[in-house]
C-alpha cells in the first residue's frame, strides 16, 4: 500500500506526459504512413486497417480519459479490490517499476558488501623468534595457571587425603612438570641468546615446583 502511494504521487506527472504526447495526432500520423504503404495494393489490406485505426483511436482516447478524471480515493478503492482499469493497470506498472529499480539497487549494495567481507587481510608472517618466544610464554603461563594452584593445595591438605590418594597426586604432578620440561628442550632458540635465557628461566621455575615435591615426599615419607 505504501507503494500505491508513491505511485499515485507521481501520478499527476503521468497525465501530464499522456496529454503531452497527442494520441490523436500520433495514430493520425501512423495511419497515413502505413496506408501510404499499402493503399494502391491491396484493398482489403485497406479496409483492415481502416478499421483497426478506429479501434486504436478509440481506445486511447477512452483510455486517456479515465486517466483524466481518476482521483486517488477512487484508483485506492479500485487497488483494493483488484478492478483492473487502466488507472490500475498503469498504477502496476510503475510499482512493478519502482520494485524491480529498488531491489537491483539493493542486491547489488549487498553483493558489493559480500565481496567486501570476503576480502580478508593477510596474516602478517611471524618470525621464528617469535614463535619460540610465544611457546615458552605459552609453557610458563600454564604451568602458572594450572598446576602451582593444584600443587599449592595438595601440599596444605594432604594429611586429609588417604595415603594411596596422596602417592597418586604426587606422581600425577611429577608426570606433568616433566612433559612441560619436555617441551620446553624442543623449542629451537638456537642463535638467540635473549630466547635461551628466556627458556632457561622457565625451566627453573618449573624445577623450583619438582623440588618442593620432591621435598614433601622425604618429609611424608611414602
Amino acid at each position: 500500500m505504501i507503494l500505491c502511494h508513491f505511485a499515485l504521487s507521481h501520478f499527476t506527472a503521468v497525465e501530464t506526459k499522456f496529454e503531452q504526447m497527442a494520441f490523436s495526432d500520433t495514430i493520425t500520423e501512423t495511419w497515413a504512413h502505413i496506408v501510404g504503404q499499402f493503399s494502391n495494393q491491396n484493398n482489403d489490406i485497406w479496409s483492415t486497417l481502416h478499421s483497426l485505426k478506429s479501434r486504436i483511436g478509440a481506445q486511447s482516447e477512452l483510455f486517456i480519459h479515465e486517466l483524466k478524471s481518476a482521483n486517488s480515493d477512487s484508483v485506492l478503492q479500485d487497488v483494493k479490490g483488484l478492478k483492473i482499469t487502466p488507472v490500475t493497470v498503469t498504477l502496476a506498472a510503475v510499482v512493478l517499476t519502482t520494485l524491480v529499480i529498488v531491489g537491483s539497487v539493493a542486491g547489488g549494495n549487498s553483493s558489493n558488501q559480500s565481496q567486501g567481507k570476503k576480502k580478508k587481510k593477510p596474516k602478517k608472517k611471524v618470525s621464528r623468534a617469535q614463535k619460540a618466544n610465544h611457546e615458552i610464554q605459552k609453557v610458563l603461563d600454564y604451568v602458572e595457571d594450572n598446576y602451582v594452584p593444584q600443587i599449592d593445595e595438595y601440599l596444605s591438605e594432604y594429611k586429609s587425603m588417604k595415603p594411596e590418594d596422596v602417592q597418586y597426586k604426587y606422581k600425577y604432578f611429577e608426570e606433568m612438570l616433566l612433559k612441560e620440561l619436555m617441551k620446553l628442550d624442543g623449542i629451537d632458540v638456537t642463535g638467540n641468546e635473549v630466547l635461551r635465557e628466556n627458556r632457561r628461566k622457565v625451566i627453573k621455575f618449573v624445577q623450583d615446583h619438582q623440588k618442593r615435591l620432591d621435598k614433601f615426599k622425604r618429609e611424608a615419607k611414602f
